[in-house]
C-alpha cells in the first residue's frame, strides 16, 4: 500500500520520538513566550503610538491600520502548512519563534509610527505555526487524551494573558515600553531555543508533490470536509468579534479611566484589566477543555460561546471600570474554551489521511478575522464611535453562537480520526 503523505511512518507499536505530555509542555511554553509578546504589542501599541508623536485623534485610525496589516501574509498562510509536509514541522515552528525575536526587536527600536508598522508586517513571516503544533500534538496523543492536550496547549496561551498584561503594565509604567519590548524579543528568542533543543521531528512520509499543489490540496481538504467547514464558520465569526475589540479596548478602558480620575497609572490600570480577565482565561480554558472530554466537546463548545457573547456584551454596556474589568473577565473565562473545543473538534472529524493539512489550515479564521476585525472596527469607529463598535463585535459573536447551535449539530456524531497511541 503506498504511503500517505504527512502520515507517521513508525512501525506498529513503535513509540513516537516526543512523549506527549512533554510535547504539551514544551507547545505551552512557546505558546506563552508568543502571546506575551502580541498581548503587550495589543495591549500598549495605543500608548507607544502617542510616544512616537502620533497626534491623539489620529491613534484610533493608526491603531486599526496597524492590527490589520498582517492580512498581506495571509496568502502564505496555506505554504506553511505544505513546507512543513515537505521539509518537516519542526522548522516552520521554530522559525515563527525567531521571526518573532527580531519583530520584537524592532518595535523596541522604532522612532517613527511607520518603523512601528514595519514590525507589525514581519508578523507575516511569523504564521503559521500553531496549526503545526497542534497537528504534531493531535498525532502522538492518545485519542482519550486529545481534548486535554489541545486545552492545555492553548493554556500556555491563556497564562501570558493572565500575567502578561499586569507585569507589561508595570514595565510601561517604569522603565517603559521600549524595554518591555526587549523583555518581549528575549522571550521570543528564549522559546525558539527551547524548541530547536527539546522538540524532536517525527519520521513521516514527507510529501514528494510541489508546494503549489500541496497548498492548493490543504484548501480544497478544507472545502470538501463539511464537519471541518461548519467549524470554520464559528470559528470565524468568533474570532472577528474578538478581533474587532482587541486593538481598541485599551482606548475604551482609557475613556473609562479618564472618567474615574484615578490616582493609579493608566498603564497599569490597563494591565489589571487584561490581566484579570487573561486569569481568568488561564482558569476557564483546560478546564473547559476537560469538560469537553467528559460532556461532550460540543456541549462545551456551545457553553464556551454563549458565556463569550454575554461578556462582550457586557463590555459593550457602559464606559464604567467596574463593568468593563467584571465582563472582560466573564469573557475571558468562556474565550479559550471556545478555542480549544473548536480545535478538538476539528482534530476529531478530518479524516486521518488529511488531518495535518486541515490543522495546519485551523488558524486560518482566527488570523483572517485578526486582520478584517481592525478593518471593520476602525470604519466603524470612524463612523459612529468606540461603543458602536463594541456592540457590533459582540453581535458577531453572538453569530457565532448561533451557528453553533444551528449547524453543528451532525458534527458530534462524525466519526473520530484515528490519533497515536501514547
Amino acid at each position: 500500500m503506498k504511503p500517505t503523505p504527512g502520515e507517521w511512518k513508525g512501525t506498529p507499536g513503535q513509540r513516537h520520538q516526543n512523549r506527549w505530555p512533554v510535547t504539551v509542555m514544551i507547545f505551552m511554553a512557546a505558546s506563552f513566550a508568543e502571546s506575551l509578546a502580541w498581548g503587550h504589542f495589543t495591549a500598549f501599541t495605543p500608548l507607544y503610538l502617542r510616544q512616537l508623536h502620533v497626534p491623539a485623534d489620529q491613534v484610533a485610525t493608526w491603531t486599526g491600520l496597524m492590527g490589520a496589516l498582517g492580512l498581506v501574509g495571509l496568502p502564505l498562510l496555506p505554504f506553511w502548512g505544505a513546507w512543513a509536509e515537505r521539509y518537516g514541522r519542526k522548522p516552520i515552528i521554530v522559525r515563527s519563534s525567531i521571526v518573532e525575536a527580531v519583530l520584537f526587536a524592532v518595535a523596541a527600536i522604532a522612532q517613527t509610527p511607520w518603523e512601528l508598522a514595519l514590525a507589525r508586517m514581519l508578523s507575516v513571516l511569523a504564521m503559521g505555526n500553531t496549526g503545526v503544533m497542534l497537528a504534531v500534538q493531535s498525532e502522538i496523543t492518545p485519542p482519550r487524551r486529545t481534548g486535554l492536550a489541545i486545552s492545555l496547549v492553548a493554556s500556555g496561551s491563556a497564562v501570558a494573558a493572565a500575567i502578561g498584561p499586569l507585569i507589561g503594565g508595570f514595565i510601561a509604567a517604569g522603565p517603559g515600553l521600549r524595554t518591555l519590548f526587549w523583555v518581549d524579543s528575549a522571550a521570543s528568542a528564549a522559546g525558539a531555543l527551547l524548541l530547536m533543543v527539546f522538540l524532536k521531528e517525527e519520521p513521516r512520509n514527507k510529501s514528494t508533490a510541489k508546494t503549489g499543489q500541496l497548498a492548493l490540496s490543504a484548501v480544497k481538504d478544507v472545502m470538501r470536509t463539511p464537519a471541518v467547514r461548519q467549524l470554520f464558520l464559528v470559528f470565524f465569526l468568533f474570532a472577528l468579534g474578538i478581533g474587532a475589540v482587541q486593538p481598541f479596548l485599551p482606548l475604551w478602558v482609557g475613556a473609562a479611566y479618564h472618567h474615574a480620575h484615578l490616582a493609579t497609572p493608566l498603564p497599569v490600570v490597563i494591565g489589571l484589566v487584561f490581566g484579570v480577565a487573561g486569569a481568568a482565561l488561564a482558569v476557564g480554558t483546560p478546564l473547559l477543555g476537560w469538560l469537553g472530554d467528559r460532556v461532550g466537546t460540543l456541549t462545551s463548545l456551545r457553553l464556551s460561546l454563549l458565556g463569550n457573547a454575554v461578556g462582550m456584551m457586557g463590555q459593550a454596556w457602559l464606559a464604567v471600570l467596574e463593568v468593563i474589568a467584571v465582563s472582560r473577565t466573564l469573557q475571558g473565562l468562556f474565550q479559550g474554551g471556545v478555542s480549544a473545543n473548536l480545535m478538538t473538534l476539528l482534530a476529531k472529524v478530518s479524516p486521518p489521511e488529511r488531518k495535518s493539512s486541515i490543522m495546519n489550515l485551523s488558524i486560518l479564521p482566527q488570523q483572517l478575522s485578526w486582520f478584517l476585525g481592525p478593518l471593520l472596527a476602525t470604519l466603524v469607529v470612524g463612523a459612529w464611535g468606540l461603543q458602536a463598535m463594541l456592540w457590533v463585535a459582540a453581535l458577531l459573536t453572538v453569530g457565532g453562537a448561533l451557528a453553533a447551535y444551528a449547524g453543528l449539530s451532525g458534527v458530534s456524531r462524525a466519526a473520530p480520526s484515528s490519533s497515536a497511541a501514547s
